[in-house]
């Protein structure tokens, strides 16, 4: 590691003050709380670029290694627990079927899935975000068909952060039966990230992170990915974001950015960050009401994923999609959804820049 990078561990266990700010936090967000035992309304987790992740159901998980891979299964088997019924999205890195088992170190382990669900159904998570959102929206419609879903709570991870916007607005261009009750983002680029500095060596764009560096240097090397990259650039997310505008109305959305790494004087546009995501792109801070009118923010001391954690030497709970803070971030969000529309607009969010 760089050694002008301040690296932040933080085993849960020297968590009490950032416990005690998110009990205040999520305090603010109850009400009349909901258990969610409504059989048609589900919730369903979206893993982002480059991952894998297998098609499950809530009474069909992954039965060998992970419930559901690298990605989701935490969360999932957190929100199980919690009598929350769980679908997860199948997410490929390339086109095609989900493979029926997975490696450790391809996004698994897992196998012994539920028959995995064709091409025209998986999310390719390294390819054209516009086909991603058809893709997904065609898997929610699925879901509603065959298992009678009325309504979804979208938990996106990454990149399926806009993944699942775009097959939000799919999906009402449809007029599909579907309801969206409510977004949670992790680690999400609603801004343009670290890396996706396109206008010269995207390597460059790290800003001497060397996790960053190294992701890049890998993510590159995929023939696709240049699609992505080149959609993530300032100019091209921030058009994208503004004929976003209406999508998201009345949809109450919860942001969850991670803190982990953090660099001495380092540019305020770039850090802190997760990794590969930096705290302001994560949390929208530039995003207009117009286009997020319904947002709470949240920020936890943790990695992008088990990988980066990996990275960095540290437990997998120190991965912002496997620890039991957010797990109770995401299930309060699913709990409160009808009286989160009364609260102040970007509660626990920062202020724009001007």
């Amino acid at each position: 590691m760089n050694k002008q990078h301040h690296v932040k561990r933080r085993p849960l266990a020297r968590l009490a003050g950032i416990a005690v700010s998110l009990g205040l936090m999520t305090a603010s967000l109850t009400g009349c709380v909901s258990d969610n035992s409504d059989p048609h309304r589900v919730a369903v987790i979206i893993s982002g670029v480059a991952s894998v992740s297998p098609f499950t159901t809530p009474d069909q998980p992954c039965t060998e290694g992970q419930s559901a891979g690298a990605t989701d299964s935490f969360i999932r088997d957190y929100l199980e627990n919690e009598s929350i019924q769980v679908f997860t999205a199948p997410v490929m890195a390339g086109p095609g079927q989900v493979p029926s088992e997975l490696p450790q170190d391809k996004g698994g382990p897992f196998g012994n899935c539920p028959e995995q669900l064709p091409a025209e159904l998986t999310v390719d998570s390294t390819n054209s975000v516009d086909t991603a959102g058809k893709n997904l929206s065609a898997f929610i419609s699925y879901v509603h068909e065959k298992y009678g879903v009325r309504q979804v709570d979208l938990i996106a991870h990454s990149l399926g952060g806009i993944f699942t916007r775009n097959a939000i607005r799919e999906l009402q261009s449809q007029n599909s039966p579907v309801e969206v009750m409510t977004l949670t983002t992790i680690g999400s680029p609603w801004e343009s990230p670290i890396m996706a500095n396109t206008s010269s060596d995207p390597v460059q764009a790290c800003d001497g992170f060397e996790l960053c560096e190294g992701f890049m240097e890998e993510l590159v090397a995929i023939p696709s990915i240049n699609n992505i990259l080149n959609f993530l650039a300032p100019e091209s997310i921030n058009q994208w974001t503004q004929e976003q505008t209406g999508v998201l109305d009345n949809i109450p959305v919860t942001l969850i950015a991670g803190t982990y790494f953090s660099k001495v004087a380092g540019n305020s546009a770039k850090w802190p960050n997760d990794g590969f995501i930096q705290y302001s792109a994560a949390t929208a801070r530039n995003v207009p009401d117009s286009v997020l009118p319904i947002r709470a923010c949240f920020t936890e001391p943790y990695t992008h994923s088990v990988y980066t954690s990996h990275f960095a030497g540290d437990a997998p709970d120190s991965a912002i999609t496997w620890n039991a803070q957010t797990g109770l971030i995401i299930l309060n969000a699913i709990r409160t959804a009808h009286t989160t529309q009364q609260l102040t607009n970007r509660l626990g969010c920062p202020t724009p820049e001007k």
